[in-house]
């Protein structure tokens, strides 16, 4: 038994040791793997190690933007595909995921969370395998085999995104503060989401945490105002707000499906974060 049980155990430390070298090469986390539920649970288990600064929280749309693995220094991206920057601040809010001193919130898919029901991956923050890999990156969805392959040929589809120390960004304006409500007629759902977040962004807020929300590219197509109930909950929670969306130059914002910011852009919307949140 001791002999099959030796040559075992060596070769698990190897896996274990090679996984490690490739965590590192990779700056610390994979970008992809085979569904974009395990991309969104590894994106979000690596964006809570150590102590970022930032973190970035939505959808897809922010899961696309680089962070700290890319050379953003203290920026996480905790973007949860097929879901909402709630789904984060609820687990947050539980104690299920660790905060830091600057949530910046996605305004984009923040109508998913109108349903009441958290994603799949909302869900699964709260599974003990997750928090398990939330300590150990080894077992964690960043450090599966297939998503060291996946990151490779996505890295070769969208290429690099560039030079973090680069002065470029979407020359917007700073964030202003929503201080007044608008007068409108809410839904039950929206209510019921206001009720919900109102006094979860405070309880944050004591903690310490600075909440911004921002409406990330690309603009609300018809140049739309932001929706009422939407800037009922910016307005009522005393938070700052940023509509990027709006402000950006059209010409400096391509995207890949209409939808996600190709690498340059995510790039150029992160620096342009980086220095509005620290004018």
């Amino acid at each position: 038994m001791l002999a099959y049980l030796i040559p075992f155990v060596l070769a698990l430390a190897a896996c274990f040791g090679i996984q490690a070298l490739g965590l590192h090469a990779m700056g610390g986390r994979t970008s992809k793997s085979e569904s974009n539920y395990f991309s969104s649970l590894g994106r979000i288990q690596a964006g809570t190690v150590g102590t970022p600064q930032v973190m970035l929280l939505g959808s897809s749309i922010t899961g696309r933007l680089p962070d700290r693995s890319q050379g953003f220094e203290g920026f996480a991206n905790m973007g949860c595909d097929g879901g909402s920057a709630v789904d984060a601040l609820r687990a947050m809010d539980h104690g299920f995921l660790p905060t830091a001193p600057v949530l910046v919130i996605e305004a984009n898919t923040l109508h998913l969370a109108l349903s009441g029901k958290p994603s799949e991956v909302g869900a699964a923050m709260e599974k003990a395998w997750f928090q398990a890999g939330m300590r150990t990156p080894s077992i964690s969805s960043y450090a599966r085999p297939s998503a060291f392959a996946y990151s490779f040929l996505l890295a070769k589809k969208i290429g690099g995104f560039g030079d973090p120390a680069a002065d470029e960004d979407l020359q917007v304006t700073s964030m202003p503060a929503m201080t007044e409500a608008p007068v409108t007629v809410l839904l039950e759902n929206q209510h019921n989401l206001i009720g919900e977040l109102v006094p979860l962004i405070q309880r944050l807020r004591a903690k310490g945490c600075r909440i911004v929300f921002a409406w990330l590219p690309p603009g609300r197509g018809d140049g739309s105002p932001l929706a009422p109930w939407m800037a009922t909950l910016i307005a009522e929670s005393g938070s700052e707000w940023w509509d990027l969306g709006t402000e950006a130059s059209s010409e400096w914002v391509v995207l890949t499906d209409g939808v996600h910011m190709a690498a340059p852009s995510a790039s150029r919307t992160v620096r342009s974060l980086r220095k509005a949140l620290n004018p």
